[in-house]
């Protein structure tokens, strides 16, 4: 087999014979053009020439013939020297008996010496090829008797040979060390890739089971069975790795955001039962969970569960031998394994949320459709129509008939204003760009400025002072009057119109304000109270025949929400409903501090 350097220089022999075949067509052409001009020239330069031209057509025959054999190195270097030497002979020969001037410049082929020095051995070939250059022009010079005469084109012509010898040997060498640079550093990685392999191939055999039993589990990565497949998980592990005692532990966070692991397989005894909740505070195996490393003490062994970094759960083993390197090794290998598993059943899980909620964006996309075709044209249609009777009968309108035409397109304005203000709420609350601005406000005069926005049907508000109920607080006005001025609107809507509607603040608790909007209405029944929070959700699902888009309370739970509190509401058919608005009084509270109504009945 041929080695990188035999097989470069194989390639290098067969390029240049065939260059060769090249320089004896252009030989024989020369040879035709001396004897079509046959002149002064010395009577044995035209036999000379036809016997250069056969000589380099036979010797390269020869070589060609040759390189087809298999050749050892030492071969094809001794059937290189002897190609330079044919190929120097045979072009300082044509130089010398082709008549040249300077208007028939053969001796220009002479480079080719130089060239294939440079093109064979570097910088030092084409360094011996311009001197070979140079002997040959002087020998010619000589023989013609010109040394004197020639001597400035001779130097002339063996300069641009050194010139083209140094430069292409340069980059020839240049090239040759970078070529054995790079063989040698993939000579390095092919060995370094050949003992991966090995070692790859000997962890393969050692964790064959293993990698089946993970390649099971990871397959059936089901969100719904993942309790399950850990039991069994734990069972399978134990058995194979002859464990007495064994626990598979995946961590959680707990209510007050402290860090927990719930016992999720167990075989024996391990200290603990199945379903437990182990406290780092109180737990040492739950402590030896959150290492990063495994960690033994006496017969209890804790590896960690690890997935980039983080731990995510652990395998606790308890029994004589825990503390073997092996077997911790082992056990390692199937804990960073079972953490892959988790991590698998996470993205199933919130795969599916992601493909539920595509589909309920999708439903709520016809909703929005069929509410905006609905909602957006009334207004708009009762607009135009009024509009365009006050443009034609302008003359005919009393004065009176006309500001109430007027006054009719004010107030579909004012609906179409509220409706695109609603959407751009939504907008920004779900884009997390709602600003809060914060600043000390006054109750009364806050509730003052939510009955004058309710315009006449203000009348119907009764405002009623609660216990403990502060004067001042700390939130954002508008957002606030937003809220209220919403449950008002929808509290007055669905009241009989001769019943009064409160609205009643107080402090249940040290820290916190209540505001409760109490209608005397229906009720809402218990099984849409989770509903009416919903985008485009009416009270009764009325969306035929009652105005609105169904955002109001969405955007009203929204608020309270992004303002650090919770809305409830509390109802029964027939007794009316009281919806509760809690926000933190002076500071803010978790977002949200605690899950709204809908969100706790999930």
């Amino acid at each position: 087999m041929e080695t990188e350097a035999t097989g470069a220089a194989l390639r290098l022999e067969r390029q240049l014979a065939n260059l060769r075949w090249l320089v004896a067509v252009f030989g024989a052409v020369q040879v035709g053009f001396a004897i079509r001009d046959r002149g002064n020239d010395p009577r044995f330069a035209l036999p000379l020439a036809v016997a250069l031209v056969i000589g380099l057509a036979i010797g390269n025959l020869a070589i060609a013939n040759a390189l087809r054999r298999g050749l050892d190195p030492g071969q094809l270097r001794s059937i290189g020297i002897a190609a330079f030497v044919l190929d120097a002979v045979v072009l300082s020969g044509l130089v010398w008996v082709v008549p040249n001037g300077p208007a028939d410049p053969v001796w220009v082929i002479g480079y080719l010496i130089p060239l294939e020095g440079a093109a064979r051995w570097g910088l030092r070939g084409g360094l011996v090829g311009a001197g070979v250059f140079l002997v040959g022009q002087m020998l010619q010079e000589a023989a013609q008797a010109q040394i004197a005469a020639g001597a400035s084109q001779v130097a002339f012509r063996a300069g641009m040979a050194f010139v083209i010898g140094g430069v292409a040997g340069s980059f020839a060498s240049s090239l040759r060390r970078t070529a054995d640079e790079a063989a040698a550093r993939a000579g390095e990685a092919a060995a370094e890739a050949a003992r991966a392999e090995r070692a790859a191939s000997q962890a393969a055999e050692a964790q064959r089971e293993i990698a089946a039993f993970h390649a099971a589990v990871l397959a059936d990565a089901q969100p719904d069975r993942l309790g399950e497949i850990l039991r069994d998980t734990a069972t399978r592990v134990a058995a194979e790795l002859g464990c007495e005692a064994l626990g598979l532990l995946t961590r959680s966070t707990g209510m007050a955001g402290e860090d927990r692991f719930e016992v999720a397989g167990v075989v024996g005894d391990p200290g603990y039962l199945l379903g437990d909740a182990l406290f780092p505070a109180s737990s040492p195996v739950a402590a030896a969970a959150l290492e990063a490393t495994a960690v033994t003490a006496g017969e209890d062994l804790v590896v960690p569960m690890r997935l980039r970094g983080d731990v995510v759960g652990a395998v606790h083993e308890r029994g004589p031998g825990a503390a073997d390197t092996a077997h911790i090794e082992a056990l390692q290998t199937i804990a960073d394994q079972l953490g892959v598993t988790l991590e698998a059943t996470r993205l199933r899980a919130e795969q599916s949320a992601i493909v539920q909620r595509l589909t309920e964006l999708d439903a709520m996309k016809t909703d929005f459709v069929a509410i905006t075709s609905h909602e957006l044209r009334t207004p708009l249609a009762g607009i135009r129509g009024f509009v365009e009777m006050l443009v034609r009968r302008a003359d005919e309108l009393a004065p009176a008939e006309r500001n109430e035409f007027l006054q009719i397109v004010l107030t579909q304005t004012d609906r179409l204003i509220r409706i695109v203000d609603d959407l751009l709420v939504v907008s920004r609350i779900e884009g997390d760009a709602l600003v809060l601005e914060p600043i000390e406000v006054e109750v009364r005069a806050l509730l003052a400025s939510v009955v004058a926005t309710l315009g006449d049907n203000g009348e119907r508000v009764v405002l009623a002072v609660g216990r403990d109920a502060p004067d001042v607080l700390m939130l954002d006005p508008n957002r606030l009057i937003q809220i209220l001025t919403n449950l008002a609107h929808n509290a007055l809507k669905f009241s009989p119109a001769d019943q009064p509607v409160s609205i009643r603040w107080s402090s249940p608790a040290e820290g916190t304000v209540e505001f409760e909007v109490i209608d005397r209405g229906q009720g809402i029944p218990h099984e849409e109270q989770t509903l009416i929070f919903e985008r485009f959700r009416q009270r009764g699902d009325h969306r035929a025949h009652s105005e609105g888009f169904g955002l109001g309370l969405y955007i009203t739970k929204m608020l309270t929400e992004a303002m650090g509190g919770w809305l409830d509401v509390a109802s029964a058919p027939g007794d009316g409903a009281t919806f509760r608005v809690t926000l933190p009084a002076s500071r803010p509270l978790p977002t949200p501090a605690r899950p709204s109504a809908a969100a706790r009945s999930d």
